[in-house]
């Protein structure tokens, strides 16, 4: 992954936007989400609201449980669909959502994600393929969005 890679997105409420002065609520996501070719004709489920939610922390239990159910269960049943899947960072402390990217919506109505935050499908060619998280992983490093980051390298 290149470091020049942003990771910011913005959200409108109906489409999702990358770049400065796009409209809409401006989100951290996984940078590898956009670190490759991007994947032309996806769906996009966006689990967050465009303006006015404050976003819960990360280990609220509700977000922890989202995501140990996007490891137990949400990834393997999109299979091959799944494209991607991140958090959305309002800032190091606060989640403010979640997008999965698939070739198909199919299983969007079981998103783990949308039983906080409410779901939007939006067509998209923004994201790339990320090999799915292989849990059982939860911990964020680095106030990045799940399931990106990592810890710094350090000196032997």
């Amino acid at each position: 992954m290149s470091a020049a890679v942003s990771s910011l997105i913005w959200f409108d409420g109906r489409q999702l936007s990358r770049g400065a002065g796009s409209p809409g609520r401006r989100f951290r996501a996984d940078p590898r989400c956009f670190a490759g070719t991007p994947v032309s004709g996806c769906f996009a489920h966006v689990c967050a609201l465009a303006e006015g939610d404050p976003g819960l922390p990360y280990d609220d239990p509700l977000v922890q449980q989202a995501r140990r159910d996007a490891l137990a269960w949400w990834v393997s049943l999109l299979g091959p669909a799944l494209v991607c899947l991140t958090t959305l960072a309002l800032d190091p402390v606060r989640c403010g959502g979640a997008i999965t990217v698939a070739r198909d919506p199919f299983g969007f109505g079981s998103d783990p994600f949308a039983r906080i935050f409410p779901g939007t499908i939006a067509r998209t060619d923004l994201f790339c393929e990320v090999p799915s998280p292989v849990g059982p992983v939860i911990e964020r490093y680095s106030g990045a969005a799940w399931p990106g980051g990592s810890f710094a390298p350090r000196d032997p």
